[in-house]
């Protein structure tokens, strides 16, 4: 019995729905502008599997909350950006020059078992704990099973300004020390923005300062008044460590 052209389009159709609405397999997303956004800004993947991300249009890059980021600084180029996750869970990310009003989500399924709880995310205006990794984002690397990471030692961080009532156009110098001594490891600083999370806005290689620490230099313009922490990932060794914060209140020039 001969089908009528139309009736084999919709079974393809129907065939091609379901097998992309499983999901769980490698995906990708396109960085696109006019308006910026992530499309699709959710993917479902099973665990062991990656995400690619393709920059579309836009000065765009990608960050998440567990310090992954790339490119380091948000770019125009056609870059590409890929992440294996091996942790069951729910990851949030977002471009760092648009900040939330870009942002995406990675459902990542455990292997034969159902799908996990969204990751809970900090509290608005809240300042995760000190020395914790913030959001809910769990560390690349764990345990495949789900189970939680054993404890670890943390970095103890220290930040310092140079000016924490700075001019609005000067340059600040934001600085401090990192224990045990890391050195060449990454240092992130970070900025709170609008929503209580804090952003990546510059790194730095931490550097020789004995044999018990290291250290780390940035500077940056002032530009308005800001809070600000520094963050080194945690590695096989030690966990995330987190400074406390440092407020700038930035002044204007008289007459400006």
């Amino acid at each position: 019995m001969l089908l009528r052209p139309g009736v084999t389009v919709v079974v393809l159709a129907a065939s091609v729905a379901v097998a992309g609405g499983a999901g769980a397999a490698n995906q990708s997303v396109m960085a696109l502008q006019s308006p910026n956004r992530f499309q699709p800004a959710t993917v479902t993947i099973d665990q062991g599997e990656k995400v690619t991300w393709t920059n579309g249009g836009g000065v765009h890059n990608v960050q998440f909350e567990d310090g992954f980021e790339e490119p380091m600084v948000p770019s125009a180029s056609s870059w590409t950006v890929e992440r294996t996750f091996t942790t069951p869970g729910s990851f949030n990310y977002l471009c760092r020059q648009h900040g939330s009003s870009m942002s995406g989500t990675v459902n990542v399924l455990p292997a034969g078992g159902p799908a996990p709880p969204p990751a809970d995310s900090p509290p608005p205006g809240g300042n995760p704990p000190e020395g914790s990794p913030p959001g809910g984002d769990p560390p690349a690397g764990g345990d495949p099973t789900g189970a939680p990471a054993p404890s670890l030692p943390l970095f103890k961080v220290t930040l310092k300004v140079s000016d924490a009532t700075p001019l609005a156009g000067k340059r600040l110098r934001l600085f401090g020390v990192v224990q045990p001594a890391r050195d060449g490891r990454k240092v992130q600083i970070q900025k709170r923005a609008r929503n209580g999370r804090f952003l990546t806005i510059a790194t730095a290689r931490l550097r020789d300062a004995g044999a018990a620490k290291s250290a780390f230099s940035v500077r940056l313009r002032a530009s308005g008044d800001a809070v600000f922490r520094a963050r080194v990932a945690g590695d096989d060794e030690r966990g995330t460590g987190l400074s406390k914060t440092r407020k700038v209140d930035v002044h204007r020039p008289r007459g400006a």
